[in-house]
C-alpha cells in the first residue's frame, strides 16, 4: 500500500502552488514589479502567462495521478472526511483548468506566452466575454478559501492528528 507521493506528484504540486500564488499575487504587487516587467502590460503577460503554464501543469498532474495514483492516507478517516477531502481537490483542481481559460477567453487582445508566443483572442460574444470575465474575478476568492482551507488541513493532519499526510507531499529528507 502507496503512503507517499510520487517525486515527481510532489514536484509538479510545489511548483503548482509557487506558480499560483505568483499569479495570485501579482496583480496586487503590481506597483512593485511593473518597472521591472515594462509597466502594467509587463505585469498582466507574465500574470497571463504563469496562469497558462499552471493550465499545463493541472494538466499533466491530472495525467500523472491518472497513470500513478494516489496514497490511501485518510483510510482510517470518516466518510465524510474522505468526502471533503476529494471534494476539496476536486474543486482545486477544477479552479485550476477553469481560471486559466477564463482569463485567456474574456481578453480581447492576443496574449503574449512569456513574450514569446502571440495567441490570438477567440471570437466571442461581448456577452460570453463578460460571463468569462466574471467567473475569472469571482473565482479567484473561491481559490483563496480553497489554498487556506487546503494549508489548514495539511497543517492540522501534520500538527494536530499526526498521521503523515503532509509528510506524504514532501520532499523526502536525506
Amino acid at each position: 500500500m502507496k503512503h507517499r507521493y510520487s517525486s515527481t506528484q510532489i514536484g509538479l504540486h510545489w511548483l503548482t502552488a509557487l506558480l499560483v500564488l505568483c499569479t495570485l499575487f501579482l496583480p496586487y504587487g503590481q506597483d512593485l514589479v511593473a518597472d521591472l516587467l515594462g509597466g502594467t502590460g509587463g505585469v498582466f503577460t507574465l500574470h497571463k502567462s504563469l496562469g497558462l503554464t499552471i493550465l499545463l501543469l493541472t494538466v499533466v498532474r491530472l495525467l500523472v495521478r491518472a497513470r500513478h495514483g494516489a496514497p490511501h492516507l485518510l483510510r482510517d478517516s470518516a466518510i465524510w472526511q474522505r468526502r471533503a477531502a476529494k471534494a476539496g481537490h476536486i474543486a482545486l483542481y477544477l479552479l485550476l483548468l477553469l481560471m486559466p481559460l477564463s482569463g485567456l477567453l474574456f481578453g480581447r487582445r492576443p496574449v503574449e506566452l512569456f513574450w514569446l508566443v502571440q495567441i490570438d483572442p477567440l471570437p466571442l460574444s461581448d456577452g460570453a466575454r463578460a460571463l468569462a470575465r466574471q467567473f475569472h474575478l469571482t473565482a479567484k476568492y473561491l481559490l483563496f478559501a480553497l489554498i487556506l482551507g487546503h494549508t489548514f488541513m495539511a497543517l492540522w493532519h501534520h500538527y494536530r492528528l499526526r498521521d503523515g499526510v503532509l509528510r506524504a507531499m514532501l520532499p523526502r529528507r536525506g
